[in-house]
């Protein structure tokens, strides 16, 4: 009887074992991350929408109040980190940022601000 098959065996066995589990897991993290970036796309964009349709028409004097939202008050609503908001509005396809452009018109200092594609194009 020879023990160099069944050694060969045990190590193709163990070996394949363990890509397997290594991919199921690799799998289930992504399937995890996904899922959770799915669920913070969703309560963030609640929340601007509902922010938003809260304060349409207002106006306070002559200034009607803006649509755009800063990232610090999206993440303490919405109970996420300002650079999770910053990283969810950018890849939201209904979310966008306020550019550069838009900032020096109305001579507003350097920060970001984030609306519903809907109210503001």
């Amino acid at each position: 009887m020879s023990v160099e098959p069944i050694l060969l065996e045990g190590i193709l066995v163990g070996g394949v074992g363990g890509a397997i589990a290594g991919l199921v897991i690799w799998l289930s993290q992504l399937g995890r991350e996904r899922y959770t970036e799915w669920k913070h796309k969703e309560r963030v964009y609640e929340w601007i929408y509902k922010r938003t349709k809260q304060l349409e028409g207002l106006t306070v004097g002559d200034l009607t109040i803006p649509r755009w939202i800063s990232t610090l008050e999206i993440a303490s609503y919405t109970n996420l980190t300002p650079d999770r908001v910053r990283y969810i509005c950018s890849i939201h396809k209904q979310i966008r940022s306020k550019t550069e452009k838009e900032r020096q018109k109305h001579g507003e200092p350097l920060q970001d601000k984030w609306a519903i594609r809907d109210f503001v194009d």
